[in-house]
């Protein structure tokens, strides 16, 4: 197995877990300081595992990998408010969890068309298949 795959694989297993954790939490808690204690908690144990492995020299970093890091930052920040305050006012995890990840797979696709990736008729059915399983799991929770 590649290593880009296993990668992705951990990937959507912390994203799952994020979803477990903060269905769980938001209904203890308000949506701010619930994102903000995530935000909080993901930079610490980031800087504590990967600063150490900087010794050899700081790596260069272009303006615009910044630019984009800061604002992947701002999204999570808006993710984590806005799901917080769906589970706090009770969407089950069950179908929130599932529109969650399908509208990432919906953006990130469409986000690839934009940033010049080739989109399939494959594709293309299959982001059409994501949004009418979403639609269909949002429709569940009225």
């Amino acid at each position: 197995m590649s290593t880009t795959i296993f990668y992705v694989i951990i990937g959507a297993l912390g994203t799952g877990l994020w979803n477990v954790f903060i269905s769980s939490a938001s209904r203890q808690m308000h949506p701010l300081l619930g994102a903000l204690i995530t935000e909080l908690t993901a930079f610490s144990a980031g800087a504590l595992i990967f600063l150490p492995m900087l010794g050899s020299g700081f790596p260069k970093v272009s303006l615009k990998a910044v630019i984009m890091c800061m604002l992947a930052g701002l999204s999570v920040l808006l993710a984590d408010f806005f799901i917080l305050k769906a589970y706090k006012q009770g969407m089950p995890i069950s179908i929130g969890g599932p529109i969650i990840i399908g509208g990432s797979i919906v953006v990130v696709t469409l986000m690839g068309v934009f940033l010049g990736e080739k989109i399939t008729w494959l594709k293309a059915v299959s982001i059409l298949m994501i949004v009418c399983g979403a639609s269909i799991l949002g429709s569940l929770s009225r």
